[in-house]
Formats: C-alpha cells, sequence, structure tokens
C-alpha cells in the first residue's frame, strides 16, 4: 500500500433535512454560460436550482451548472427563448420575462405569454427563474416564456430531490491557474486532440456517461447543427451496445451516451471495449423510452497514466468496490464504486438519483506520440499538480486553485475514511509538483493521482484546515 497523508479524525456525515445528492461532475471552464447553452439546446437539462440570479454567485463567480431532467417529471419543453421582445397576451399557465443580463434576476410579466418575436430554441425549467437564468446563458436570448404545470418546483440551496445528475460548469473569476494552463488553453487542446472526432481519442475518457435508451435523437440533433461527435460500439456479452460522445462548446467537458439501440445513418462505428459494468448493463437493458430521452448517469471516467496507483488509491485507502475490469492490447480499465448506498442497482431508477448508483471508471491506454505533441494524459496530471503545488502549496485553506473545481462530489464510505484517518506520516503539505495525493480545505476536496479532485458529500474536518467545511 502507497503511503498517503496525514488525516487525523475526520468527520463525514450528511446532514439532518439535506436532500441526498444526485451526484454531479464539475470542470473550471472559460466561459460558462456558453457550455451550459450548449447543453440546454441538446440534452434534457434544467439550469440548477440554485444557480444564483443571472447564473451567478457572490458577484464574481459565473455558474453554468445544469442538473438532467428526472424520468418522473417533464415530457416536453416548456421555457421558450426569444432573440426579440414581441406581444404578450393573456395566459394563466405562463409567466414571462425580460433578461436583465449577467447576474441579475429578470423582469417577469405573470399570467402572460409572448404571442409574437423571434423564437429560438426551448429548454426545459423547473421555475420562471431557471426559464430566466436560461435565457442569461443564451447568447441572443432577451426573452422568454416559461409555462407552468403541476410538475414545477422552486427553492432551496445545494442540489434538490427533485433534481437530476449535476453537470456543472463553472468559472471562479479570482481562482488562478498559476504554474499551469490557462483554462481557455487546456480548452484549447482538449479541442485540438479530439479534431472532428472520426476516431477515438485518449482524452475522451475525461468524461461522463449517460444510458439513454436510443441515441438517434442526439446524432439527428448534432447533424442537423454540425455538431462534431464520435460514434462506436461494443459488447456486454452477446449484446450490441452503442456510444455516442461529444465535447461540449467552449469547454473541456466530455460527455458519453450510451443505448442498445443502432443508431442509423452514420458511416462508420469503431469497436470499442465494454464501456459500462456488467450491473449497469444489465440495469440499463431494462429501460424503456421516454418522450424527453432522458439521461441516466452511469459513471464518472478519468484517464490515468497510473492505473496501479489508481487501484491502491481507491481499493486501499477509499475502500471502494471494484464493479469492472478490463485488460486489453494497450487498454487498462478499472471501474469503482463507494456503494454509499443500499439500494444502488434499485430500477427504475429513484427521484433525485438517490440510489447514487454511479461509478468512478479510469483507464490506462497506451500513447498517442502526434496527439501526445499537443498534450499527453502525463503532461495533464503534471500541469495540473504543478497548479495544485502553485496556488495551494502550504495553506491547505487556500481557496485560488481553479483546478480543484474540476472534481466529483459522491459520498465517500465510512470505512475509507477511516483507513484515511489511520495514516499519520507523509503529509502532503507543502503541496509540490510531484505530490499524487492531496487534501484541500476548500470544500474539503481530496485531490486524486490523476490531478481532478474528489468533494465528499457532507461535512469534514482535515489537520490543517482552519474551519469545518459543509457542503
Amino acid at each position: 500500500m502507497m503511503n498517503a497523508f496525514a488525516i487525523g479524525a475526520v468527520l463525514l456525515v450528511l446532514l439532518p433535512g439535506v436532500p441526498a445528492p444526485p451526484g454531479k461532475n464539475t470542470i473550471s471552464a472559460a466561459n460558462p454560460m456558453t457550455s451550459v447553452a450548449f447543453n440546454l439546446k441538446y440534452l434534457p437539462v434544467t439550469m440548477a436550482e440554485d444557480n444564483g440570479n443571472g447564473d451567478e454567485m457572490s458577484g464574481t463567480d459565473i455558474q453554468g451548472r445544469s442538473q438532467v431532467l428526472q424520468n418522473n417529471s417533464y415530457t416536453a419543453r416548456n421555457c421558450q427563448l426569444y432573440t426579440s421582445v414581441g406581444q404578450l397576451k393573456a395566459e394563466s399557465s405562463y409567466q414571462s420575462m425580460t433578461s436583465n443580463g449577467l447576474g441579475k434576476a429578470c423582469s417577469y410579466t405573470s399570467s402572460k405569454q409572448y404571442a409574437s418575436g423571434n423564437k429560438l430554441h426551448m429548454v426545459f425549467a423547473y421555475n420562471k427563474a431557471q426559464c430566466c437564468n436560461a435565457c442569461v446563458a443564451t447568447a441572443a436570448c432577451v426573452a422568454a416564456s416559461f409555462q407552468t404545470s403541476t410538475k414545477d418546483h422552486t427553492g432551496g440551496q445545494g442540489p434538490q430531490e427533485w433534481e437530476g445528475f449535476g453537470i456543472h460548469i463553472t468559472d471562479v473569476t479570482s481562482a488562478k491557474t498559476t504554474d499551469g494552463l490557462a483554462v481557455s488553453a487546456l480548452e484549447s487542446d482538449f479541442k485540438a486532440r479530439l479534431g472532428d472526432h472520426s476516431a477515438f481519442d485518449q482524452f475522451m475518457d475525461y468524461s461522463a456517461t449517460f444510458f439513454t435508451y436510443d441515441l438517434q435523437p442526439y446524432v439527428d440533433a448534432f447533424k442537423a447543427d454540425r455538431v462534431s461527435h464520435f460514434v462506436g460500439q461494443w459488447k456486454h456479452k452477446d449484446d450490441a451496445w452503442y456510444s455516442l460522445i461529444f465535447l461540449v462548446e467552449g469547454s473541456h467537458y466530455v460527455i458519453e451516451l450510451v443505448s442498445t439501440i443502432k443508431p442509423t445513418d452514420v458511416n462508420t462505428m469503431p469497436l470499442m471495449e465494454q464501456r459500462m459494468s456488467d450491473a449497469h448493463c444489465e440495469k440499463f437493458s431494462l429501460y424503456q423510452s421516454h418522450p424527453a430521452h432522458v439521461l441516466l448517469i452511469s459513471s464518472i471516467n478519468r484517464a490515468t497514466s497510473n492505473i496501479a496507483q489508481i487501484e491502491d488509491v481507491y481499493t486501499n485507502l477509499f475502500q471502494a468496490k471494484t464493479t469492472h475490469t478490463f485488460d486489453g492490447e494497450g487498454v487498462t480499465k478499472r471501474c469503482y464504486s463507494f456503494d454509499t448506498s443500499t439500494n444502488r442497482l434499485q430500477f427504475p431508477p429513484g427521484p433525485g438519483g438517490q440510489a447514487l448508483d454511479e461509478d468512478v471508471c479510469f483507464t490506462a491506454r497506451a500513447a498517442d506520440a502526434a496527439k501526445d505533441k499537443i498534450l499527453s494524459v502525463k503532461g495533464f496530471e503534471e500541469m495540473l499538480w504543478a497548479v495544485h503545488a502553485a496556488t495551494i502549496g502550504n495553506n491547505a485553506d487556500s481557496m485560488i486553485d481553479k483546478y480543484t473545481d474540476n472534481h466529483y462530489a459522491l459520498p465517500l464510505p465510512a470505512a475509507g475514511l477511516s483507513a484515511l484517518s489511520n495514516f499519520t506520516s507523509d503529509d502532503p503539505y507543502p503541496i509540490t509538483k510531484d505530490t499524487r495525493l492531496a487534501y484541500a480545505c476548500k470544500q474539503n476536496y481530496i485531490i486524486d493521482p490523476t490531478g481532478w479532485s474528489i468533494q465528499p458529500i457532507g461535512q469534514a474536518s482535515w489537520p490543517k484546515c482552519s474551519r469545518v467545511v459543509v457542503v
């Protein structure tokens, strides 16, 4: 077992009254509004309920955070965006609004719907404020009309039980990337590596994987708008499965959608290794179609340059359960579950993602000499740790590390936290560019060997933190 950092006494508990978290995968972005507008247009997602007025928090933090739609909520989009303000007509089930820009609430008109004006696309929203924030995020949108229904919800801080998995893209403008790549440069590197998506690229392993019943609606939408995407095929036992992979516009957020239904009008579908655990394949194969083409989270994924180190940390320290193993020519894959729910494999999925049936997967692949000249997996890891060293250094309470915003949020099991608390040597501070496991007090992050972070759900106390952080 590898040496780790000193933790001391650790407390991690879910707070009373806090809804069961749906999980999330977060990245930093140079322009979160571009990215969340893309997701709102093409995916069944809503703006996060606590995104802040006009998608801004604390007066500076720009929030492009969205949550996937639950399978028991809306079946059709209910927020119409407009590029111009038209005439209003009386409609009791509508709330209409005009945008006042980033960081500001909209101006609302009750029981009215726009009867004219130039329409953009429609998006999903649980309430008028989410519809407003969708308009603020969308370039050229100046107004919107929200159709109310019995499915609506409103209010609350943090993830709500009526929200699904979080696709969070954010810009904490005060945070730094000292000694590393600017976020915009990293986004350019991802875009260059993935290119036209005609072939699989190792950086597609930095992703979130969702099951959806049918890929065809997404393939059709991307083709119509010339959005680059990759389609591959793979097998689970004797069953054929298909994956659609794409890069969210203006970001380094990669999304993979999987289905058992073969999409049509696709020129080539390269063979891939099995993309989900056996348990997830068996569960999702039972799922039926949904009018909104909902997405159900399967895994959060990372590439790695050292799979042995990942195995040590996740199995021996975090006490994670291995859910999927693949060893092939030039490819090694490991998936883990923290197994924090007693009902992980419930079917159909429960509201709010309460079963937390999410794996965390890592893949090591043979080097690609040409692509690695842009940025390699190892180079990416070295860059992230260089930033952690330069921004956090010996100050565990530092809050200026922009790349700790690259994280996922799931509860770690008590056994894993107990194991961590037993490590009393090799404290990571001061963090250096050669560190490969650490913690940061900002939102009680654990930084794993890839340089990406974990945000345990609840409350934790770390040895060099001056405060207990609640998340």
